[in-house]
């Protein structure tokens, strides 16, 4: 049953599969904002429940996050194709110091949050810095769990199991709307913090039934000196450095945020959300499907059908991020209005947050390739190159938030995150070339300007509909101008025979034509 349930995939297989998945808990994800949303609008407890992430993010990102979205694959997939006892041995140290590392840290944090939490928002009100103490208290005992689902998420990967990877941020979703739903009448904001302990449990739990569908068995191990480990914390060390920017990236959002407007942080945090759908649908699930094979065809030798894989993905990235920009961008205050208004969610919350999605559309292709291009140079064991230059992009980015924003206003947070990842895909791609043996520009070209035209007529296409329409009088008006817009481009797309759609056409076709057989 569990090898039928959790079986390996093929690359488009398990694109497919991340991408629906990846919507599902998008969907939910929303839901999940809208809940929120109508029940604490953007008002000093939703910035509090915003802000209590920043610890556990910090902790869980440096020290997990960093080592096996980028080290631990490439190593892994490397010992398992050679020596399947070796690879054991690594990933059973990796899961059992991962959880150790943690729990230590979460303890320490758990026991001084009280005095750093005034330290790190002094600017912040005593009920709002008690509350940001209790819920990231709640959070760091989730990351015990994110810990070790994440360990077994990238092993996995390496035997190319996708499904629980990609059902677990389903379950993730699932669980703060429940504790939101169930539990915030009798504990308020703290609701949604409590759902996040719930979540993660559940994330955790779906991979561990799946690690069960394989043949890796889990003993503890602490083998600190050997050569797979070790390499792994090397590789590790530059993308931990590189998370330690973005960290304190996001700490400068939230304590000029919570200074600069109430509500700013949480209406940064809506924005964002919304924002990261479209980067997380197809940016970071077409990157994540790919990047086993990247490894290995590397691992290979087989540079050419590594070129062949980053530019596929990049071509397909472009194709669906560049017009989900565009009508992110030209829809942003209906948009907020048909998923957030309503309750506590009152027209100013609207204007705010909508004005700061507005901004932040531009960034969604840029911060979408970002992914790929990264995973591009991990694929090599390199890690020190995309974090160099990921440092530099976080820099302009706080520059713009702690200089900028205090003084022409909170739009400039997501005008500077945008402004920095511009500056991130144009020196990685440069960087870059060198590895591309056998891109074909030409094909490339052609694919980006007719994704261009099919993005322009969408865009003409929306503003005619929205005089007709009058969209902002309703929402169902407005659910009917997206839907039109998102007709208009993949008409476009097809009548101008563009490599991905036909993609799409073929598969569809080709799935149908075998179900009747």
């Amino acid at each position: 049953m569990y090898q039928k349930l959790f079986k390996p995939s093929l690359v488009g297989g398990a694109t497919i599969l991340i991408t629906v998945s990846s919507l599902l808990s998008y969907l939910l994800g929303l839901a999940r904002d809208r809940i929120i949303a109508v029940h604490f609008g953007t008002t000093s407890m939703t910035d509090a429940y915003n802000a209590s992430f920043l610890i556990p993010d910090f902790i869980f990102n440096l020290f997990i996050a960093g080592a096996l979205s980028a080290a631990f694959l490439p190593v892994f997939s490397q010992y398992l194709t050679k020596n399947k006892e070796e690879a054991y041995e690594i990933a059973n140290t990796m899961l059992t110091s991962a959880f150790l590392a943690i729990s230590v840290l979460a303890v320490i944090a758990i026991i001084f949050m009280g005095d750093m939490v005034p330290f790190l928002f002094s600017g912040a009100a005593e009920g709002m810095q008690k509350d940001i103490t209790n819920m990231t208290r709640l959070m760091l005992v989730g990351s015990l769990f994110f810990s070790v689902s994440n360990t077994l998420g990238n092993i996995l990967m390496g035997y190319k199991h996708f499904v629980s990877y990609a059902i677990s941020p389903v379950l993730y979703n699932l669980g703060i709307i429940l504790g939101v739903i169930f539990l915030q009448e009798k504990f308020g904001i703290y609701s949604a913090s409590i759902g996040v302990l719930i979540g993660s449990v559940f994330h955790c739990l779906i991979r561990v039934i799946d690690i069960f569908s394989t043949e890796y068995k889990f003993k503890p191990r602490l083998a600190f000196t050997h050569p797979g480990f070790i390499k792994i914390i090397k590789l590790m060390i530059p993308k931990s450095i590189s998370l330690i920017a973005w960290q304190l990236n996001m700490y400068v959002f939230a304590i000029v945020g919570i200074k600069l407007i109430e509500g700013g942080l949480a209406a940064f945090n809506f924005a964002r959300n919304i924002q990261s759908f479209a980067v997380s649908l197809f940016g970071i699930a077409f990157s994540t499907a790919v990047f086993p094979y990247l490894t290995s065809s590397i691992s290979e030798g087989n540079k050419e059908k590594y070129t062949e894989n980053v530019q596929k993905t990049i071509q397909r990235i472009l194709f669906f991020t560049i017009p989900a920009a565009v009508g992110i961008g030209l829809l942003a205050k209906p948009i907020i209005e048909i998923i957030l208004s309503g309750g506590a969610f009152n027209e100013n919350s609207v204007n705010l947050t909508a004005t700061i999605l507005f901004f932040f559309a531009i960034s969604i292709p840029f911060e979408s390739l970002s992914h790929i291009l990264s995973r591009s140079f991990y694929a090599f064991q390199n890690t020190i190159t995309p974090t160099i230059i990921n440092i530099l992009s976080m820099g302009i980015i706080a520059s713009f938030t702690f200089f900028v924003a205090p003084i022409y206003g909170i739009k400039w947070f997501s005008i500077g995150f945008s402004t920095g990842f511009i500056f991130y895909v144009a020196v990685t791609v440069i960087l870059l070339k060198k590895h591309l043996q056998g891109f074909n520009l030409k094909e490339f070209l052609i694919s980006l300007s007719k994704t261009l035209l099919s993005s322009g007529i969408m865009a003409m296409t929306i503003l005619l509909s929205s005089e007709m329409l009058n969209f902002s009088q309703n929402k169902l008006n407005s659910i009917l101008n997206i839907l039109i817009g998102a007709v208009a481009f993949f008409a476009v797309s097809l009548l101008l025979k563009s490599k991905e759609i036909m993609e799409i056409k073929t598969k569809l076709f080709n799935k149908r034509t075998s179900a009747n057989q």
